[in-house]
């Protein structure tokens, strides 16, 4: 079955020891969510980190499929929208929602993103300013 998804899904993967990863050009991940959907994988976890660039954002959706884990990558260059995967996989709302609140990433394909974390009037990018980033 995942050798089944790998092939549907074109790029080259690669085998580490969390299981399996794909570096994709942002615009793929949408195809990506709805292949994985179709051969029964669930929403995991969606992880964002500032990348090598200043502004550009490294993120990763990761999906499990019994048992074995697949990750797509890719980087969004600053000031780029996100894809929202929201109405394939609903129950990445939070991990939108909370993307957004920390690293100010907007959301392409979704009405909106209201704040998860943050209060009312509190602006997103928390880990994005001096005082938000740990040592």
């Amino acid at each position: 079955m995942i050798a089944d998804l790998r092939q549907q899904i074109p790029g080259l993967w690669t085998e580490r020891a969390d299981g399996w990863w794909l570096r994709v050009p942002a615009v793929s991940v949408r195809e990506v969510a709805h292949t994985v959907r179709q051969g029964g994988a669930r929403f995991s976890a969606l992880v964002a980190a500032p990348d090598r660039n200043p502004g550009d954002l490294r993120v990763s959706w990761h999906w499990d499929l019994k048992g074995t884990l697949l990750s797509v990558e890719t980087t969004v260059a600053a000031g780029s929208p996100v894809p929202s995967i929201v109405d394939i996989y609903p129950g990445a709302d939070w991990a939108e929602r909370e993307t957004r609140d920390y690293y100010a990433a907007t959301f392409e394909g979704r009405d909106g993103t209201p704040p998860l974390m943050l209060r009312d009037g509190d602006a997103p990018g928390v880990l994005l300013r001096p005082e938000g980033r740990q040592s």
